[in-house]
């Protein structure tokens, strides 16, 4: 009779101690338990991942999230190759490059989508420059432009000849991978014109140079983050977007406070960082208020556009490179 009381007795606390926990799983987020780990660069865009961790979104979705600074793109994909990471900021390009390596991932969230609103690259001139636009580049054939082939900004320059009509012929492009050291080049006068992204832009033209196009006429994704399909599920990757969509509206609301953590980031140096336009996302129309998702023709253009290059052999379907919601 001893022995049945107690094994009752360890019965019931055993149903009391699964119902208990199952209340708690229904509090706590089952997939709060693992730590994900983040690589992120110092961009300016990133504000949204810093403004998360730092208002504590991430935890307020059930999320453990650690954001680890590197300081290239090559880094972060030796990192997600090696299974270091579960997930990291980048492009569609670094995605696409990761799948065909062998590093199946996914997009979760779009931190910046080109749009009127906002200017996020352009080609900038050397200061004191005689070249005011493109036209006049097409007069000046072989104009030497600082880029770096194979990323984003080769993506981007070829997506201005393709929309404004500008000859491949006109720019000799000259390989600076180290966004810094085409800065002081362009800087220096040793380059005649430049792809960067803001804010150097906006410090270029602050030292006499000019801006002769910029992102604002396209409509597509120029930087995600993208997680590592065997470390996240797609509740995971919703919980994210939905942590970074509350420090979309975050930012919005008080832009000075977060213009400070960028500074404190590294995102922006402090002589930049008065000029610098904090981003804007209410203005998408979304249904969180984030820059919209990749779409297949997004992934189709960029695709299409990396197997001209020689870069991936294949489109990739929108739901293998995108967690669809």
């Amino acid at each position: 009779m001893a022995t049945d009381f107690v094994l009752m007795n360890r019965r019931t606390f055993g149903i009391r101690t699964a119902a208990l926990c199952f209340a708690a799983g229904m509090m706590v987020s089952p997939f709060s338990l693992a730590l994900l780990k983040i690589g992120v660069l110092p961009a300016t865009d990133s504000v949204l991942l810093y403004a998360a961790e730092s208002e504590g979104f991430f935890e307020s979705r059930g999320l453990r999230i650690q954001l680890l600074p590197f300081k290239s793109a090559i880094e972060i994909g030796a990192a997600m190759r090696a299974g270091e990471l579960a997930g990291h900021y980048g492009d569609l390009i670094n995605v696409f490059t990761q799948n065909a390596a062998g590093a199946p991932q996914a997009v979760a969230a779009t931190v910046t989508y080109a749009n009127p609103a906002e200017r996020n690259f352009a080609l900038v001139t050397r200061p004191g420059s005689n070249l005011t636009s493109l036209e006049d580049i097409k007069t000046h054939p072989g104009t030497d432009t600082a880029m770096s082939a194979s990323t984003i900004i080769d993506y981007l320059l070829d997506r201005m000849e393709a929309t404004t009509g500008l000859p491949p012929s006109a720019m000799k492009r000259v390989e600076v991978r180290q966004i810094p050291i085409r800065l002081q080049l362009l800087l220096a006068g040793k380059m005649e014109t430049a792809l960067l992204p803001e804010p150097l832009c906006s410090l270029v033209e602050s030292k006499g140079g000019r801006a002769l196009w910029d992102d604002r006429t396209l409509a597509e994704p120029l930087a995600v983050v993208a997680f590592r399909k065997a470390a996240v599920t797609p509740q995971t990757a919703a919980a994210f977007r939905a942590a970074l969509a509350d420090a979309a509206k975050a930012i919005e609301s008080d832009p000075e406070k977060f213009r400070a953590l960028m500074v404190k980031k590294s995102l922006l140096t402090k002589a930049a960082a008065s000029a610098y336009k904090m981003p804007t996302y209410a203005h998408f129309g979304t249904a969180d208020g984030l820059p919209p998702l990749p779409s297949a023709a997004d992934v189709k253009r960029t695709a299409d556009w990396m197997i001209g290059k020689g870069m991936i052999k294949a489109i990739p379907k929108l739901e293998e490179v995108v967690f669809v919601p």
